[in-house]
C-alpha cells in the first residue's frame, strides 16, 4: 500500500476518533451535573474526584477531538485518546464484573449501558486511536483536502 494511501486511512480514523471525542466531550460540557452522576454510578470514586472528573474531562475529550479533526497535534491527541479509551474499557470491565447495571456516561443523553458490547465497541475504538498514535507519520490537515492544486 502506498504512504498516500496509508495517509487517506489514517485521516478517516483521526476523523472518526475526532469527531466521536468532540461530540461526546460537548454532551458532557453541556450537561455536567449528568455527566457526575454518571461518574458516581461506577462506585469507584471519592466524591471530590467525581466533580473534578466532571469538570475537566469533557474538555480534554473536547480538545482532543478538536485536534485531531484539523490534524494539529495529532500524537499527542491519539496519546490522549488511547489512554482515555484504555481507562473507560477496563470501567467497564469492572463495573460489568460488580454486576452494576447502569448507563457509561459516554455520550450524555444517548444511553449506553454498561456489558460486553460496549468493551467491545470501546476497545476497537482504542485500536483505530492506537494505529494513529503508532503509525501515522505526517498527518494530513483536513483544509489540505480544498486546497487547489
Amino acid at each position: 500500500m502506498h504512504d498516500r494511501s496509508k495517509q487517506y486511512i489514517f485521516l478517516v480514523f483521526r476523523l472518526l476518533i475526532g469527531a466521536i471525542f468532540l461530540w461526546a466531550g460537548m454532551e458532557k460540557i453541556l450537561s455536567p451535573f449528568d455527566f457526575s452522576v454518571s461518574i458516581y454510578n461506577y462506585r469507584l470514586f471519592p466524591e471530590p474526584v467525581i466533580g473534578l472528573a466532571a469538570a475537566l474531562m469533557p474538555w480534554v475529550e473536547a480538545i482532543a477531538g478538536l485536534c485531531l479533526l484539523t490534524g494539529f497535534n495529532t500524537k499527542g491527541a491519539s496519546a490522549i485518546t488511547s489512554l482515555l479509551l484504555l481507562v473507560f474499557v477496563g470501567l467497564i470491565i469492572i463495573s460489568a464484573v460488580q454486576g452494576l447495571d447502569i448507563d457509561c456516561g459516554c455520550f450524555g443523553a444517548i444511553e449506553r449501558k454498561v456489558g460486553i458490547q460496549s468493551i467491545l465497541e470501546d476497545f476497537l475504538l482504542f485500536i483505530i486511536s492506537a494505529t494513529v498514535l503508532l503509525f501515522e507519520k505526517k498527518p494530513i490537515k483536513i483544509y489540505s483536502l480544498f486546497k487547489k492544486y
